[in-house]
């Protein structure tokens, strides 16, 4: 009996570990646009600028939790700018405060993806 439960037990961690983690924010149903191989973002434009949404996965081994989001705020940052520029409009600087943050970490501890949301402003 004994020895079924050891089985048992090491099929369950053996499954989790196979498994992967899913981006902490769905993006809304919207499709996601590749912006490098580590990092996905959709935006929806409104008259004064547009709220971007971006995913990134940590190919690196990242374990504080502020190291991983300020990882994740400056590639929303370099996302936004990239946007502007094609567009050839400047942006107002974004609002730490506006930035909605949610990050996951895979089974092993390790930071595995971040996702962050923010409305960004075109400059005046």
């Amino acid at each position: 009996m004994k020895f079924t439960k050891v089985l048992a037990a090491m099929a369950c961690l053996a499954a989790a570990a196979c498994t992967t983690t899913p981006a902490p924010m769905p993006g809304n149903g919207r499709q996601m646009s590749t912006y490098d191989t580590d990092t996905e973002y959709t935006v929806e434009y409104v008259a004064d600028g547009f709220t971007l949404m971006v995913n990134h996965r940590y190919s690196g081994f990242t374990v504080r939790t502020g190291t991983a989001e300020s990882a994740c705020r400056a590639m929303l940052a370099s996302v936004a700018n990239n946007l502007a520029e094609r567009r050839q409009r400047q942006i107002e600087p974004i609002d730490a405060q506006r930035v909605r943050l949610a990050t996951s970490r895979n089974w092993y501890g390790r930071m595995a993806t971040c996702s962050a949301t923010a409305p960004v402003a075109w400059k005046r």
